[in-house]
């Protein structure tokens, strides 16, 4: 399945692709080319509840959504994120060359995905969720929207992950297509939905 996301060009998510990539030209800066971008391998997770120095490429990225998703917990009369944000997670991919950097981003909020499948035996989730691509190509950014499979664990802290034995969310890189790849395993089957192609250039 090959997803086609659609670009936005308001002025202020103009701003915030300018901040976002900016930072992720920066972090490129004296990094080496990802090897093996062909290869299959995990998305990577992290926690913006309470965002630190490292995460701000992300927060940067999904502002507008995560202040979103504060809102509507607050409408709700849940206060008890006043400090940091309400539950928020990410999942990332991002691929450097040369003066190239794609990001690829998906955003697990519990206002802002819906369920595609679970397993009870394991109690972990499929879920679909908002999907950012933001493609920085020397002094040119772009950024698309799409949605994304977003595997989660259950709600316990130490289960920040899923078990990658039993369930996983993996990326690469199709070179010749210059598209990123996705797909989730769920108890050793591939989950069909979650199949997605993303191309970086329209």
């Amino acid at each position: 399945m090959t997803s086609s996301p659609n670009s936005r060009a308001s002025a202020a998510f103009c701003a915030l692709l300018t901040t976002a990539l900016s930072f992720a030209a920066t972090l490129a800066n004296g990094e080496e080319l990802t090897p093996h971008p062909e290869n299959w391998r995990p998305i990577v997770y992290r926690d913006l509840q309470i965002p630190g120095p490292e995460d701000r490429v992300y927060v940067d990225l999904w502002a507008d959504a995560i202040q979103s998703n504060n809102r509507r917990y607050l409408a709700a009369g849940d206060r008890r994120y006043a400090v940091g944000n309400a539950p928020v997670r990410e999942a990332h991919v991002t691929v450097r060359g040369g003066d190239k950097v794609a990001l690829l981003s998906i955003l697990d909020t519990a206002t802002g995905c819906v369920a595609v499948t679970r397993d009870t035996a394991k109690n972990v989730s499929v879920k679909m969720c908002p999907m950012r691509l933001s493609f920085w190509n020397g002094s040119k950014a772009t950024i698309k929207e799409a949605k994304g499979c977003y595997l989660e664990p259950d709600s316990r802290e130490e289960h920040f992950t899923a078990d990658p034995s039993y369930a996983v969310s993996y990326v690469a890189f199709d070179t010749a297509a210059k598209a990123i790849k996705l797909g989730v395993i769920l108890a050793h089957r591939a989950v069909e939905q979650c199949s997605q192609t993303v191309t970086l250039y329209p």
